[in-house]
């Protein structure tokens, strides 16, 4: 599949927010002085510093023979600051005084202590326009720039936008359209021209022709950090230039921005700019923005459900709800009551949702005939979305009749539709919530002939062989299990792969078949590396026969391991767009290398395997560990790309043992090694679950923030934070919880007590992590005597159900990457989910 050679996996990386255009600064590991390397600071085999003459050598792209397209090299890919004549600069910017990195770049480079190629005087003048821009020079930075742009090469076309973007923010608007066009059409960055440019022909009175550019740049998809700051500046613009229809523009774009942006975004100087806008329109012009029609009405409804503003889209409904338009049904009244009910569920006011959807569902119903002879209306074309989501209300609030019947309601009318198998699970569970055992069964048994190409088969059949495994009927459960394996033999989605043959095993170890059971719990250990239900089976072999869990694993790690390398090898590594991405990469900006292999079909999972690969090793190295690790994730998903090809997926059927290692670390990285390290032992908690925590909370983000106001690596909200910061004298605020040495320590901490609450079984901090600490304890108390497994499936929250496999995966894969000499909790994972409970439970049976 590909050679990736384990010191390519990416480094412990600091991140450092500037401009949008030079947002991204890092230290690799192999610029890491000797004295700090090692397993604490770096990937295992950690590569040597680079020497001069390797920083010479030709880059990662090695073209191909006799018409063989290029191969990708990971190793030969080295950053400009690793470069070891660039030691005091990588210094200084690892300090962040960038002022100073920046005239000791450029000594070095009107003094070089070596004879210069061209390659190196290119980069590293590119590298001094981004430093003079992070130490607030944009007039030397875009000299430095403009010297890339005369030497050509693969950045050319971006020094010069870089050059264009810092002139028009220096108030040089004359010189900053000049770089602009000079830049060639065909780069990634090319569509954002129409910002610099807007901005610089406003500057020189153009409002119109800065007007046109806006627009086209507006009219693209942009994520709302970019769009929304861009269309304030327009709307600013438009009121700097008073007219009426200049004023009607600029209130359309804020209240784009009030429906649309996530979070409220920019919403004060929305409602600022839209007041301006509005006292200056005469009244027959202001009032159609004031009394909007109903079709406006539920486009905002909608628009701001979308984007998260529950509270204001419920606003709106109420107005929608009670116009004529939404008394009878009609395609606008099921919409308008779906909308209503949306809002109130987001809003955890489910009965009232649950009350709301069953109007939407009157609504959404076909019309009666106009009159006498009249062919009957049709059902609105949300109906069958609306019932699924009316029942799924009504289920959440325990009104299971009614959830059921929703459901049937569902599969009867709408028998293709794609919610129908969806609707069959459910409401096979809501007749069992009723205590109708015997419909459930029915119901689930005949999914797979009732739905020979639906995707929640496997689900139904696993429910109902959940449901014997729970009252202890083993026997009852080895059918269904046999039938969703001979029709879903290998499961790839992270919370299902190994799921049947595991619970196959364990249902005939139940039964007096041990030999079958342990053969399938082998399997899963060959087959399923490192997942949640391979970590099970070894566990509950290793109790059995601990030589046969040995000999399974290593059977499986020996397969692996002996697997010949395969080279990175496509024509697209020819293409000038990747070129571009190979050399953003070295420079540190990996938005910007992310955008060049959009082009190649990165994002939206087109792109060949190969180039995926390479595209998570280049983004890692530049320091984009979410963009990064986001391809690798889709890999695990167990869902094919759009057009049926498997995304880059089959590194994890295999252990990560040579030629998957390198694969494997790019997807469990160890950012801020040194600082997890010093935390996970000081709280006395393993580093791997720090890592997984990380992973799945932030994805290594250290900015990153929910919707919940968690923030930071760890994802903590302010209360716990300072709770875990008082005893250690650190800050707790949001801003501060998104600072890596802060978040880690409160994060670890938070773990360690945790942990100390599930003595008996340290694993059960994981969903507490997700769902608070007090929840896994009630969740032991109503189950005392359940094994750990069939406790994690029925784990009364969706996401802490899936939270808790996620995690436990990955701690599994961190400690068999990084600490395999240590004992793995992950592989050892107690058989009761709580051993105390359980003696307690025999010892008062006695």
């Amino acid at each position: 599949m590909l050679r990736l050679d384990a010191r390519s996996g990416a480094a412990a990386l600091a991140l450092t927010s500037a401009l949008a255009l030079t947002a991204t600064l890092g230290a690799s590991c192999a610029g890491t002085p000797p004295a700090q390397r090692g397993a604490a600071t770096c990937p295992p085999r950690c590569p040597a510093a680079t020497s001069p003459e390797a920083a010479a050598s030709p880059g990662p792209v090695v073209p191909g023979e006799q018409g063989e397209a290029p191969v990708f090299e990971p190793e030969r890919l080295a950053l400009v600051l690793d470069d070891p004549r660039l030691a005091p600069v990588q210094k200084l910017v690892a300090e962040e005084a960038y002022a100073g990195a920046a005239a000791a770049l450029a000594q070095a480079l009107a003094a070089p202590p070596a004879p210069l190629t061209p390659e190196d005087a290119r980069s590293w003048r590119y590298q001094l326009g981004r430093l003079r821009a992070l130490a607030g020079d944009p007039v030397g930075a875009a000299k430095a720039y403009d010297a890339v742009a005369a030497a050509g090469g693969p950045l050319a076309d971006h020094a010069r936008f870089a050059a264009a973007e810092l002139l028009a923010r220096a108030g040089l608007p004359d010189e900053a359209l000049a770089r602009a066009s000079a830049v060639a059409p065909d780069v990634a960055i090319a569509d954002e021209l129409d910002r610099i440019v807007a901005g610089a022909l406003e500057k020189k009175g153009d409002i119109e022709g800065a007007a046109a550019r806006w627009r086209a740049f507006l009219g693209r998809r942009w994520p709302a950090s970019v769009w929304v700051p861009e269309a304030i500046r327009f709307a600013r613009a438009l009121l700097r230039h008073p007219g009426e229809a200049h004023a009607e523009e600029a209130i359309r774009l804020a209240g784009r921005i009030l429906d649309e942006a996530p979070g409220g975004l920019g919403a004060a100087e929305a409602k600022d700019i839209r007041d301006q806008a509005l006292s200056t329109l005469p009244f027959a012009r202001r009032k159609p923005f004031l009394d909007p029609g109903p079709a406006a009405l539920l486009d905002r409804a909608h628009a701001l459900l979308a984007s998260r503003q529950n509270k204001e889209a419920l606003a709106v409904t109420d107005a929608l709800i009670a116009l004529p338009e939404a008394q009878a049904p009609s395609a606008f009244a099921c919409n308008a009551f779906a909308a209503r009910a949306e809002a109130l569920g987001r809003l955890r006011k489910r009965a009232e949702a649950a009350d709301t959807f069953g109007t939407a569902i009157e609504r959404c119903a076909a019309p009666p005939p106009a009159g006498p002879g009249a062919p009957a209306g049709a059902p609105a074309p949300r109906r069958p979305e609306t019932l699924y989501k009316g029942a799924r209300a009504s289920f959440s609030v325990d009104r299971n009749a009614e959830a059921a019947a929703r459901f049937a309601m569902l599969e009867k009318e709408f028998p293709e539709h794609r919610l129908a198998d969806d609707a069959r699970y459910l409401g096979a569970r809501a007749r069992l919530a009723l205590g109708d055992e015997a419909q459930f069964v029915q119901m689930l048994t005949a999914m797979p002939d009732d739905f020979p190409s639906g995707d929640m088969v496997a689900d139904g059949l696993f429910e109902l062989a959940l449901f014997e495994m729970e009252r202890d009927s083993w026997a009852g459960a080895i059918r269904p299990l046999e039938r969703a394996l001979e029709r879903f033999p290998h499961e790839r989605a992270y919370h299902a792969a190994g799921r049947l043959p595991y619970y196959l095993g364990r249902a005939h170890i139940e039964t007096g078949s041990p030999d079958r059971g342990k053969a399938l719990l082998e399997q899963v250990i060959r087959d399923y590396p490192l997942t949640f239900y391979m970590a099970l089976a070894h566990a509950r072999l290793s109790e059995l026969d601990p030589a046969a869990a040995r000999r399974a694993l290593a059977e499986a790690v020996a397969r692996d391991e002996s697997a010949e390398d395969a080279e990175l090898r496509s024509p697209a590594f020819a293409e000038p767009a990747f070129a571009r991405a190979v050399e953003l990469a070295r420079q540190g900006e990996g938005k910007l290398a992310r955008r060049e292999l959009e082009l190649l079909g990165v994002t939206n999972r087109t792109a060949p395997r190969e180039v995926m690969w390479a595209s998570a090793f280049l983004l890692a190295r530049a320091g984009a560990l979410p963009q990064s690790y986001s391809i690798l994730r889709a890999a695990m998903t167990g869902s094919p790309a759009e057009d049926g090809v498997e995304i880059a997926g089959d590194w994890v059927d295999h252990y990560p043992v040579g030629r998957w290692r390198g694969a494997w670390e790019l997807a469990y990285p160890r950012p801020f090694a040194g600082i997890v390290a010093a935390e996970a032992k000081r709280h006395g908690i393993p580093e791997g679950l720090a890592y997984a925590i990380m992973r799945e909370e932030s994805a290594f983000d250290p900015r990153a923030a929910s919707p919940a106001k968690a923030f930071g690596l760890m994802q903590l909200i302010v209360p716990t934070a300072k709770r875990m910061a008082r005893p250690l004298g650190l800050p707790w605020s949001a801003a501060a919880l998104k600072r890596p040495e802060v978040n880690i320590a409160l994060g670890c901490r938070y773990l360690s007590v945790l942990r100390d609450k599930f003595p008996d079984n340290p694993l059960l901090a994981i969903p507490s992590y997700n769902a608070g600490g007090g929840a896994p304890k009630r969740w032991i108390a109503e189950r005392p005597s359940q094994s750990f497994d069939l406790w994690v499936e029925r784990i009364p929250y969706y996401e802490t159900r899936l939270y808790t496999k996620r995690v436990l995966a990955s701690l599994a894969v961190y400690e068999h990457l990084y600490a395999a000499d240590q004992p793995s909790e992950a592989l050892r994972t107690p058989l009761p989910a709580s051993p105390a409970a359980r003696s307690a439970v025999a010892t008062a049976a006695r």
